[in-house]
């Protein structure tokens, strides 16, 4: 009986101190880190996608754009002409001639509305994204840099992946 009433104790000593554990909480501007990648290749078997996946957090959740269609999001994310119309911002680079040179092939995507319900908005997660390559690559070093903006057009630090060699055709 003796071990009962303390097993019973230690139970609820468990109970009480975990429901009392203070909710996550980070900067309400988002910060990432590069977590992984990896290619797809075609039947040829050519390099044909890179998909990255970061890690993120963001202490208010304002992270991502509910549909274009929906109506409900600032007019400024719906504008294909404004530079929040995307929200993870990609900006590619190849080395040539040990000289890393910008390319202007659109790669940068929208991210969905994350904002969770409830009181605590703090938000933690991964975002796994497919990057088209650019035809015609042979050997080529390339490498990525990444940031994403939240809804209040904050704009997260930047990463940048490690080097890759690709070859698309």
């Amino acid at each position: 009986m003796k071990y009962l009433r303390i097993f019973a104790l230690l139970v609820f000593a468990g109970i009480v101190t975990h429901s009392c554990k203070k909710p996550e909480e980070y900067p309400i501007i988002p910060a990432i880190q590069y977590k992984s990648a990896y290619t797809t290749k075609d039947q040829q078997g050519f390099d044909e996608y890179l998909y990255v996946t970061i890690s993120f957090t963001d202490g208010d959740g304002d992270i991502g754009y509910k549909s274009k269609e929906s109506g409900e999001n600032d007019p400024i994310f719906d504008d294909p002409t404004s530079p929040y119309y995307n929200n993870f911002i990609v900006k590619m680079f190849i080395k040539q001639n040990g000289v890393w040179n910008s390319l202007d092939t659109p790669v940068s995507s929208r991210i969905p509305y994350l904002t969770p319900d409830g009181k605590n908005k703090a938000l933690k997660g991964d975002i796994l994204r497919e990057l088209n390559l650019p035809l015609a690559l042979v050997n080529d070093t390339m490498k990525y840099d990444i940031f994403i903006y939240d809804r209040a057009l904050h704009q997260s630090n930047t990463i940048t992946t490690p080097e890759y060699i690709f070859n698309t055709r």
